[in-house]
């Protein structure tokens, strides 16, 4: 029995999520008990960005036009230099470390709404 191909859409986006959440307690679990006594400035979503970039790949993989990650890091990067521009014009105490958490952490959520606008736009094409 062949599924239609939203479902399988469906349920591969699952899996993912199934996979980041799985990354994220393993995370938390990690600083609660091998680590109680250290300060580790690491959240359990800093883990996140390669994972998703492999997700969009596999999501958008299938699509006749083929993966759209160019385009994801694309905008990715675009979205960094501006906030890279926005720092320096408004904070004169920039440091590298500064605009790496910054980067990173920014690239958490760009990279978590670009993976589900690809979810979103692979169904669209896929009904």
């Amino acid at each position: 029995m062949q599924f239609p191909s939203w479902a399988t859409m469906i349920a591969v986006f699952f899996m993912q999520l199934a996979v980041l959440l799985f990354i994220a307690t393993v995370m938390i679990l990690i600083r609660k008990k091998i680590m109680p006594h250290k300060r580790v400035k690491v959240v359990p979503v800093d883990l996140w960005p390669p994972f998703i970039l492999f997700f969009i790949h596999q999501l958008s993989a299938s699509a006749a036009s083929g993966s759209i990650i160019p385009q994801i890091v694309i905008i990715w990067m675009t979205i960094s230099l501006v906030a890279l521009l926005w720092q320096i014009l408004t904070d004169e105490k920039m440091t590298f470390r500064r605009f790496f958490v910054l980067f990173w952490r920014l690239s958490d959520l760009v990279l978590l709404v670009c993976w589900i606008c690809t979810f979103v736009y692979m169904i669209i094409q896929a009904g």
